[in-house]
């Protein structure tokens, strides 16, 4: 009788794990164990955290249960390969690992940090071409205009385009032979801008505001006219989808009422389980709730935008997709990369896109359709201003 008390406890204790349904990569997780237990030292302990997990077409990854399904089944896999996880250890390896897809494959990828060295390890398996998948999202990065003055913001409408360097906005006219100068205004600021500058451009129908740090100008559009003032006395924090306090005049980065750091936000949907997603100080990017609280900290990245995904039933449908600009470190390019915000994580949505230098500005048009990222290019000694565009693959 003791012996079938036993064999019903343990019945009873692993028949909900087994009704659980596997995730889209457990036979992933099993290799990419094998090969992060073989790349470990013997008797070594291990965090393990999760940067992304998702993938472009992977709807069903959007459910909660389904990427906390995943989670669980690497940790296992892990476990069973004699890997002693542990929440933090000093001595302990830092094992971080991202699982997606793109149009040919399914990959779980882990970047082991053991001590001072550093080591990746990946799985892949071929994605059924007889599965039927929605379309993915793709990043169109058109060259719009390059100058040797720094570029910190451009504003295209129609056949127009206003662009704003530290010392002038300049309006441009479309014609054959590309972007023919129409007028300037210099902007009248009398302080020193701090070494790494932002500036921002709102353009609404005949009006135009500029945003320096300590300083905010008004005009038209048409850049005959443009009054500047110290940002203190008209007190103007600048449009980003979030309060905040505007730059002050020897920085770069903004502060929210409640007193966090950050240089970018991008409002989210709905579908987040948060109301912003914030570029923090740190380098990492916070989740940010109603009350412009931390909730959730995810992968690294230097600036963010919000933008609307154009096509149904696509990676990116059902709300609004986040762009996020990365400095590579190193050889490594500086990065686009699109996702979706999904319970607190983000889902990557399209394949990331190289920018050709090193990243200086990203802004999202006023209704989110496209975006402006701007590169400096050392060794031409020019800024580039590209146009940022979401189209699907059919």
């Amino acid at each position: 009788m003791r012996m079938a008390t036993r064999v019903l406890t343990l019945s009873l204790t692993i028949a909900p794990l087994s009704a659980q349904p596997p995730s889209p990569y457990q036979d992933l997780a099993i290799e990419l164990a094998a090969k992060i237990a073989a790349a470990l030292p013997a008797s070594q302990s291990a965090t393990l955290s999760f940067i992304t997990i998702g993938g472009a077409g992977s709807g069903d990854m959007a459910d909660r249960s389904t990427v906390s399904q995943a989670q669980t089944d690497i940790a296992r896999a892990l476990t069973a390969r004699g890997v002693r996880l542990v929440e933090r250890a000093s001595g302990a390896a830092a094992v971080r690992v991202s699982c997606l897809e793109n149009l040919r494959e399914r990959a779980c990828v882990a970047d082991l940090e053991i001590g001072s060295t550093r080591q990746v390890v990946a799985a892949t398996r071929p994605l059924d071409p007889r599965t039927n998948r929605p379309a993915p999202l793709t990043l169109e990065m058109q060259p719009l205009f390059r100058q040797r003055a720094p570029i910190l913001d451009a504003a295209l409408s129609g056949d127009r385009l206003v662009v704003l360097d530290p010392r002038t906005v300049t309006r441009y006219q479309r014609s054959d032979a590309g972007w023919l100068r129409a007028d300037s205004q210099p902007i009248a600021a009398a302080r020193a801008w701090p070494r790494d500058v932002r500036g921002k451009l709102r353009v609404d129908g005949g009006r135009l505001e500029v945003f320096l740090p300590g300083v905010v100008c008004r005009g038209t559009s048409d850049a005959a006219r443009l009054a500047c003032a110290a940002a203190d006395d008209v007190g103007q924090p600048w449009p980003l989808g979030i309060d905040n306090t505007g730059i002050e005049a020897n920085r770069n980065y903004f502060h929210t009422p409640e007193g966090l750091t950050f240089f970018a936000a991008a409002p989210l949907g709905p579908e987040a389980d948060a109301r912003w997603l914030v570029a923090g100080s740190s380098g990492a990017l916070l989740f940010l709730d109603d009350g412009r609280q931390s909730v959730a900290t995810v992968a690294s990245g230097d600036d963010v935008a919000t933008l609307s995904a154009p096509c149904a039933g696509s990676a990116g449908a059902a709300g609004n997709v986040v762009l996020v600009a990365s400095s590579g470190r190193g050889a490594r390019p500086d990065t686009l990369r699109l996702f979706r915000a999904v319970h607190r994580q983000l889902i990557p949505a399209a394949a990331p896109v190289e920018l050709p230098g090193r990243f200086t500005a990203l802004w999202a048009a006023p209704d989110a359709t496209s975006a402006i990222a701007v590169s400096h290019d050392a060794g031409a000694d020019r800024h580039e201003a590209f146009h940022i565009r979401i189209s699907c693959d059919r």
